[in-house]
């Protein structure tokens, strides 16, 4: 009669899925990281003795949180290194809707509800303003990648490896080791004894 656990056999786990996901987190950091350094608008101003100036904001004025979520971003790499289990799936929780919040506060960029830009006192405008849409797009791309990975730890984090299991106590350890038939066998060839002989155990 097959047994339970042969019927329904423990999911495989798979580090690669796991280091797809990090791979996923650190280059959406890093599209955040580029996007703030990025001129997202620009708008030439004359000042009150007639000479002109360029004002601009790049978009870490345009957007600040745009590199404390870079920030969050290379820290949930460890925290999904480091966890497992609801743990895990909380920390796929957070990065998912800090994601989604980026994502949003881009819209609102693109709709008109970008930061004004910093007008040199008494400066008129000189001329129209100049917007660039790699900033924002790049930030828009870097949000994507943190909800797609925020999905794929909450939905497929029982499949991760917990990669601090081998940091585990010495005697858990020790223990795996003793229920290992292969490593006993080992063990006990390796101490001079016959692992056949019954009268040595």
């Amino acid at each position: 009669m097959t047994s339970a656990s042969e019927q329904d056999p423990a999911p495989t786990r798979s580090k690669g899925l796991l280091w797809a996901v990090l791979l996923l987190v650190l280059a959406g950091a890093g599209a955040l990281w580029g996007a703030s350094g990025l001129t997202w608008m620009s708008r030439p101003f004359r000042t009150p003795i007639g000479t002109e100036t360029v004002s601009a904001a790049t978009g870490a004025e345009a957007r600040p949180e745009l590199v404390p979520m870079t920030l969050a971003a290379l820290a949930a790499v460890a925290a999904v290194l480091a966890t497992g289990g609801l743990l895990r799936r909380l920390v796929g929780v957070f990065i998912a809707l800090a994601g989604a919040l980026l994502v949003w506060r881009a819209f609102q960029h693109f709709t008109g509800g970008g930061s004004a830009l910093d007008v040199p006192e008494g400066s008129v405008p000189a001329g129209e303003l100049s917007t660039s849409p790699f900033g924002p797009l790049l930030m828009v791309l870097g949000a994507l990648l943190l909800v797609t990975a925020g999905v794929l730890v909450v939905v497929r984090a029982g499949r991760m490896p917990a990669m601090g299991a081998r940091y585990a106590a010495p005697g858990a350890a020790k223990e795996r080791v003793s229920q290992d038939p292969d490593r006993r066998l080992w063990n006990e060839l390796d101490a001079g004894r016959d692992p056949t002989d019954e009268d040595d155990r």
